[in-house]
């Protein structure tokens, strides 16, 4: 039970930190909540947590391309939505062909929607501002992620140690 407690207090502390940090990375911290709780129940206590890394970043990847491509190929809004169906269900379906190489589905589908999250509204206001939105987007993404995933190995070692 007492390391349950520390482990709750460190992922308390380190939340603390992300909050206060966000602004520098790019994140947002509700987000990191719902993606904390998303990749404890998605990975499990005995889950594969390289492959799962690699598939978020591939979604992200995945959907990074469909955004830059909506922006600068396909008509602006609001004469845009069948142009963002089309790229959201090729984006989708590309994700299920690589699913079938090992990658997990789930994990590339929340990275893909990490990033759709982050740029979609930029999208629809001001599509010229994606192309300096793009890399901080990124990035805020992939570190929301990867702290999401760090909260859910501490939050999964607290469950195990309550459990036992």
């Amino acid at each position: 039970m007492k390391k349950a407690i520390g482990l709750g207090l460190l992922v308390g502390i380190f939340f603390a930190v992300f909050v206060l940090l966000q602004e520098y990375i790019g994140a947002s911290a509700f987000y990191i909540a719902a993606l904390a709780i998303a990749m404890f129940a998605v990975i499990g206590p005995f889950g594969d947590y390289l492959k799962t890394a690699i598939a978020m970043l591939i979604g992200v990847v995945v959907g990074l391309v469909g955004i830059v491509a909506l922006a600068a190929a396909m008509p602006l809004p609001p004469d845009n939505l069948i142009y963002v169906a089309i790229v959201c269900g090729l984006s989708l379906f590309l994700m299920v062909l690589l699913s079938a190489t090992g990658m997990r589905i789930d994990a590339m589908f929340l990275g893909w929607a990490a990033i759709f999250a982050a740029l979609y509204q930029t999208y629809l206001t001001n599509t010229t501002a994606i192309a300096t939105q793009a890399l901080p987007a990124l990035v805020g993404t992939c570190v929301t992620l990867l702290v999401g995933m760090v909260l859910s190995l501490i939050i999964i070692k607290i469950a195990m140690a309550v459990n036992k």
